[in-house]
């Protein structure tokens, strides 16, 4: 099989479709980052998989209420033929709740690495995000520091 090798004005439009939807993550605008996402988005954050425009507006919904002061900053970008890995370090204020845990009124931050699959049209397909999910869960209280 030949490998396939994208040329760079390809890879500079899906960096750029990456900043918009990160851009509209840190907007906290629902419909701006579905708009980023193709018709049959695919997730993975760690271990949990979820697929369809609902359950991703669901997931949005839950992280951007949990954290209203949502910030991420990409620190490192890794290009391949299929996907675009970068570094992110998120930080927010968990003021709301969050994946069922209530409000806890602490700061987070943690690094992620998150990378984003493209469709043959250069549409993003969804997310597999990485991260430490005892450091966010010590970092909230609900965890005892290590």
């Amino acid at each position: 099989m030949k490998a396939v090798t994208i040329d760079e004005g390809r890879i500079a439009a899906r960096i750029k479709l990456i900043d918009e939807h990160n851009e509209a993550e840190m907007a906290l605008d629902l419909d701006r980052t579905l708009a980023t996402l193709n018709e049959a988005p695919d997730y993975k954050i760690n271990n949990d998989e979820f697929s369809g425009r609902e359950p991703v507006r669901a997931f949005y919904a839950d992280l951007f209420t949990g954290f209203p002061d949502l910030k991420l900053e990409i620190t490192r970008h890794y290009v391949s033929d299929d996907a675009i890995t970068i570094e992110v370090t998120l930080t927010g204020t968990h003021k709301n709740q969050w994946n069922g845990i209530p409000a806890t009124g602490r700061r987070v931050q943690l690094p992620v690495c998150v990378i984003f699959p493209f469709d043959e049209n250069d549409r993003l397909t969804g997310e597999r995000a990485y991260f430490d999910g005892a450091l966010i869960l010590r970092q909230l209280g609900v965890l005892p520091p290590q």
